[in-house]
């Protein structure tokens, strides 16, 4: 066998194989419920080195930095929103790990024809990935019709998913009352409530927020409050502010996983900032992040 040759052929899979696994990452960040399949792609990676390093074909870094960077350059495609995520991204992300799922299909099917690895590893391997194709167009076929019909809208979006050590009804319990964003929103100089009574849908705060350097006040209702999260939207003569909190139960008991999107619609002239706006909101999207796994609690 030409093991020049095989070194080649497997140091690309090895590069497409990096790229499969960091977009597969991205996309479970964005859709918690494909963490398995992010672990799967992970994994198959994984056993890629492995059968290099048994036949001696020694993994070139370069080629999984170029599997790296070619992911990362995928991001800068034109997705119809030029500051935060299109619908139109989750279908285009699943249909290239799609792509990326069939060719490693062929990978394991060609190393199966060449007879000099563990057939019964490769078929595995193979079985895992049908299942693996077979899950990515069941579900790029269910968002395709909610992606196509959803309406154009614009602005900055930022997003982050983590987990902190409270149960998912103490998180909700604790975000429910907006007043409470003095401890965990970075931005928030004041917030108080406008209403009396029980927090509910409809209840309403006012909101002072440091914000590049000026003081903003948004008046934010409650609009959405179940046991999958909440939702507050904060409008003020600039902008709209829709603050989307999904929880659902951690990995482990006791915990909560938090996904948490902002998007902010400028008005009028303030549109021309929002490029400025976009890198300050990710800032304080990082800071947000921090301290709420400050004040519900770390996972050890």
């Amino acid at each position: 066998m030409n093991t020049e040759l095989l070194g080649i052929y497997l140091n690309d899979h090895l590069a497409g194989a990096m790229a499969s696994t960091e977009l597969a990452r991205r996309v479970s960040r964005t859709h918690p419920e494909l963490r398995l399949l992010a672990d799967d792609v992970e994994a198959d990676r994984k056993e890629l080195l492995d059968l290099m390093r048994e036949t001696g074909v020694e993994p070139r870094p370069h080629k999984e930095a170029i599997g790296w960077l070619t992911e990362k350059a995928g991001r800068l495609k034109l997705n119809g929103r030029v500051l935060g995520r299109s619908p139109l991204s989750d279908v285009l992300e699943l249909e290239t790990l799609r792509v990326g799922v069939e060719g490693k299909i062929a990978l394991w099917r060609t190393l199966r024809k060449l007879g000099n690895f563990d057939d019964t590893r490769l078929e595995r391997l193979q079985g895992r990935a049908a299942s693996q194709a077979e899950l990515l167009d069941q579900y790029r076929l269910q968002l395709a019709p909610q992606t196509f019909n959803s309406p154009h809208v614009s602005g900055v979006d930022v997003e982050r998913t983590f987990t902190v050590a409270s149960t998912p009804e103490g998180v909700i319990e604790y975000l429910r009352d907006f007043s409470r964003a003095e401890q965990w929103d970075p931005g928030t100089v004041s917030c108080t409530r406008l209403d009396d009574g029980p927090v509910e849908v409809g209840s309403r705060w006012r909101n002072v927020s440091q914000f590049l350097g000026r003081k903003t006040e948004l008046v934010y209702e409650l609009t959405r409050d179940d046991a999958s999260g909440l939702q507050f939207v904060g409008r003020n003569d600039t902008a709209t502010s829709t603050d989307d909190i999904s929880i659902t139960p951690g990995d482990a008991p006791g915990t909560a996983r938090i996904a948490y999107h902002a998007h902010v619609e400028f008005n009028g002239l303030a549109k021309l900032g929002a490029p400025v706006a976009k890198l300050a909101l990710e800032k304080l999207g990082n800071d947000t992040e921090k301290n709420l796994i400050r004040v519900l609690g770390p996972v050890r």
